[in-house]
């Protein structure tokens, strides 16, 4: 502490510092040892407790000091009776930095009324400071500063003094702000010329609060020579007495409480002094609550991932711009980006750097539309942005930078990303009034930006939300089909096209739904994926088919079945280890099975689809794999070699090709494939085969296999059943080719 009074020789609280005589009061700050360090503010050598109250030597104080350190908040008060002086009352508390403040007092018969009056006056103060502190702790965020400023005023007006205020630093240590303040009446306030002030404007004083020490000021015209700065800003402020009181760690201060005496000079003694320490712990504790209460409410309304509005935040902030707009007749548009085949990304790449690359989008949407209301991420790869809107046009043309600047490649690990998102816009009040149903529309319209071609953005349509609609029951059936064996497979066969032998057939899924009849993949397919039911329609499939074959194989006993899986069942393990315990329990069944995956959906993570197959093939390492729809992809055969692959099945576009506009271009590539699949051993078949002349082609191509509607489409299993006992196909069209 730096007392101005003590270095001016004055004599707080009746006594200079030194050895203990009868009268001795003060206050004296000892170490752990009971040695005193300040008395009154001023340092003192050669000097213990002891001293001081002799009953009190080093041993006893080392007893007290054990039930100090074990409760921290605890304050002794003990009296030591004289015979021929003066009782001594001693106070001992434990200071934040683990040093110790004792305070002497005098406890004789002379001096009994003052003393209890300043007993009394203790009570009261420890009192209000007690409920004080209970209020602010337990304050709301929004109630604080009013009520840290009528705590001001409470205390200021229990001491006596002009004006009372509170300072907080920066960060940095680099400025200040008077953050509140509480003045007597006819007393000017300063707080508001008070912000961002240098703290290193006022050099000696922020040295002494930066210490920890508070400063106790008296006369203004007694600072030293070095507080010269000081001086003539308290003298300009018309301030005659001071004291400063820091808050926060001992010695890394957050802030401070000071009190000013206006009117005229003033010295605070040291039982004072002391209350103004409890004041400033107090201070700090409410602050230090605020502080965490509302890190919560920041870490409740963000996302953790981009530091974006969570759906919370979202929430609050809508309702609050829909009132706005209600308010100012404004329009509010709606904006539910959600990113283009970023599954494809995660699938392939992992989560991590899919985190990587939602944080890079979550910036760039920021940039992009800087007036935005309101900047959200749902959740997955899903944001919302709400914008004021003053025309259509302009609405546009920021949706357009939006979507220019997410086209931009993003470079992670070496690699190179071009981002893609559909986008949709509601707007307040057309298409909705309440912010739930404009969260609606603006997902209706997203969706149908995506069935428009992805890459686009879409206005909200009345006929969108029966899409939508549509849609989601589709979805809720599809689940029920599941649970009710709906979805079954259809054969269609496979044909050697040299003799029209049926050699198997590839199962495909049909929905045998109990109203709308037959449903083919292309209409429920895209719809079990959005709903993650792909894999469980897969896994019907194949049990089915699992079941058929063993029929069929008694009596024929060549006949295979082929399988689709898409590449997505191969990234869940949960699937990969149903698809395990089917083949397993198939056994040597499982022998006579083909499973076919798209080569697009097949690249999206090449490495895991690998080693997953490769599993697949140690549990049934009969089990066949094909790369269906072979071409339409990378066209390439560099990575065959990395998988456990037997067959390939030339995509059916290069088949309609070869009656078509282009059939030299497709003849080269049917016939590179067919050569280069031979030299390395694998099987191919044509598909998509509808006309007589493709299987002419195919044939001439030494292309040996073939599927299609020539032959024949998907066949419930009844007919499939006689068309294998009949052994080959009786079309027309195949008996030409024979011939």
């Amino acid at each position: 502490m730096v007392d101005q009074s003590a270095r001016a020789g004055r004599q707080p609280g009746g006594a200079a510092p030194g050895f203990a005589h009868a009268g001795l009061t003060g206050s004296f700050l000892l170490d752990r040892d009971g040695r005193v360090l300040e008395a009154d503010g001023a340092p003192v050598s050669a000097c213990c407790l002891a001293d001081l109250v002799p009953e009190f030597d080093a041993a006893e104080f080392a007893r007290w000091r054990i039930a100090l350190d074990g409760f921290p908040a605890a304050v002794l008060r003990l009296d030591f009776p004289r015979v021929d002086a003066p009782a001594v009352s001693l106070r001992l508390e434990r200071e934040i930095d683990g040093r110790y403040l004792a305070t002497l007092g005098g406890v004789g018969d002379g001096d009994g009324d003052g003393y209890r009056e300043r007993l009394e006056n203790r009570l009261v103060f420890e009192h209000m400071i007690a409920a004080l502190s209970t209020e602010l702790i337990h304050a709301p965020s929004e109630r604080l500063d009013g009520l840290i400023e009528q705590a001001l005023g409470r205390i200021g007006s229990f001491f006596g003094v002009d004006r009372a205020y509170l300072f907080r630093f920066s960060g940095d240590r680099a400025s200040m702000d008077n953050t509140h303040e509480w003045v007597e009446e006819g007393i000017s306030r300063e707080a508001h010329k008070l912000q961002q002030v240098p703290m290193d404007h006022f050099g000696w004083l922020m040295r002494e609060l930066l210490a920890g020490r508070f400063v106790h000021i008296p006369v203004v015209a007694d600072l030293p020579p070095e507080a010269a700065t000081e001086a003539a800003e308290f003298e300009r402020e018309g301030i005659r007495s001071l004291v400063l009181v820091p808050f926060g760690e001992a010695q890394a201060p957050e802030g401070f409480i000071g009190f000013d005496s206006v009117r005229r000079e003033r010295h605070w003694s040291a039982d004072i002094l002391l209350g103004l320490r409890l004041v400033g712990q107090m201070f700090y504790n409410a602050l230090r609550a605020q502080v965490m209460s509302n890190s919560l409410i920041t870490l409740a309304s963000l996302d953790p991932l981009t530091g974006l509005g969570n759906r919370r935040l979202l929430g609050e902030q809508l309702a609050y711009a829909l009132e706005r707009s209600q308010r100012e007749q404004t329009r509010l548009a709606v904006v539910l980006v959600d990113l283009d085949d970023f599954k494809l990304v995660n699938d392939s790449y992992g989560h991590s750097l899919g985190d990587e690359i939602l944080k890079t989008v979550a910036s760039r949407l920021a940039a992009s539309v800087p007036a935005a209301d309101s900047i959200a991420r749902l959740g997955g790869d899903e944001f919302v942005l709400v914008v004021h809107v003053d025309a259509l046009d302009s609405l546009v043309q920021q949706v357009e930078r939006l979507f220019e600047a997410m086209r931009e490649p993003v470079e992670l690990r070496g690699m190179r990303f071009v981002l893609r998102m559909s986008a949709g816009i509601a707007l307040y009040p057309a298409d909705a009034t309440d912010a739930e149903a404009l969260l609606r529309q603006a997902d209706t319209a997203m969706y149908a930006a995506k069935a428009g071609g992805r890459d686009r953005h879409a206005f909200f349509a009345p006929p969108m939300a029966l899409a939508s609609r549509t849609t989601l029951t589709l979805r809720h059936e599809l689940q029920q089909a599941l649970e009710r064996d709906e979805i079954r497979p259809c054969y269609q066969p496979r044909v050697a096209l040299s003799s029209s032998r049926v050699l198997g057939f590839e199962a495909l899924a049909r929905w045998h739904h109990p109203e709308r009849g037959v449903l083919l993949p292309g209409e429920f397919l895209e719809i079990a994926a959005q709903g993650g039911m792909l894999g469980r329609i897969d896994q019907r499939i194949l049990a089915h088919a699992l079941a058929d074959l063993a029929g069929w194989r008694r009596s024929h006993p060549d006949c295979m079945v082929s399988v689709n899986l898409d590449a997505s069942d191969l990234q869940d393990e949960a699937l990969v280890a149903g698809l395990l315990q089917q083949l397993d329990t198939a056994g040597d069944l499982a022998d006579a099975v083909e499973i076919e995956i798209t080569e697009t959906s097949l690249m999206r993570n090449i490495e895991q689809a690998a080693r997953t197959l490769a599993r697949l093939r140690e549990a049934a390492p009969g089990l066949r794999i094909a790369i269906d729809d072979f071409g339409s992809g990378y066209s390439s055969l560099a990575y065959v070699g990395r998988l456990p692959v037997a067959t390939l099945k030339i995509d059916r576009s290069f088949v309609a090709e070869l009656g078509g506009g282009n059939p030299r271009n497709a003849r080269a590539i049917i016939h590179s494939i067919v050569d280069l699949s031979r030299s390395l051993g694998l099987h191919v078949i044509a598909e998509g085969v509808e006309t007589i002349g493709q299987a002419d082609e195919l044939r001439r191509l030494d292309c040996l296999e073939a599927q299609g509607f020539l032959f024949a489409p998907g066949l419930p299993h009844a007919q499939a059943s006689a068309l294998l006992q009949a052994g080959f196909v009786t079309a027309a069209g195949v008996h030409a080719v024979r011939s």
